[in-house]
């Protein structure tokens, strides 16, 4: 892993606000409702610095706010091949601000992310998007097939 980059710094509960907008901003088109934007503002903000098993990395933007921001969560499973200490991560939000792309914010907060993660002894995954693919290879990460997955009506959401 290349030398940290001194734009990327561990969030903290005051990013809350701002780690919601640009989470909002990665969700394929699929509306939320207020209360599930409250909830994950609220949890965001109450586990930042408290919770061992959420990591979140940021850059923040020139004017204020955020630029970048690159979020994981921590799991414990079953120890194995692929998971010797048990536990695993998965990164679920990686997300540049439109107004500053193309200048290494996602590569900056996501190194900083899988640092950090890795130091911690855990393998982790991800879903990528197309154009996210380039940046994780770079980084390491190779595609694994034959994952499925069962997604429940969810109340936050808002069909």
């Amino acid at each position: 892993m290349p030398a940290p980059d001194p734009r990327a710094r561990a969030a903290t509960p005051h990013d809350a606000d701002e780690l919601l907008r640009l989470r909002v901003a990665v969700l394929t088109g699929e509306p939320v409702t207020d209360q599930w934007r409250a909830t994950f503002r609220d949890d965001v903000r109450r586990r930042l610095g408290t919770d061992p098993d959420l990591f979140a990395y940021v850059a923040d933007a020139p004017g204020g706010g955020l630029a970048a921001c690159a979020i994981g969560i921590v799991y414990r499973g079953y120890c194995g091949p692929a998971y010797p200490t048990g536990r695993w991560a998965r990164i679920h939000t990686v997300v540049t601000d439109p107004a500053h792309r193309r200048q290494g914010l996602a590569r900056a907060v996501t190194s900083a992310l899988v640092t950090a993660i890795t130091q911690h002894g855990c393998s982790i995954e991800l879903r990528a998007t197309e154009a996210g693919v380039p940046l994780y290879r770079s980084l390491g990460f190779k595609p694994v097939d034959g994952f499925m997955a069962l997604l429940p009506t969810s109340p936050g959401r808002a069909d």
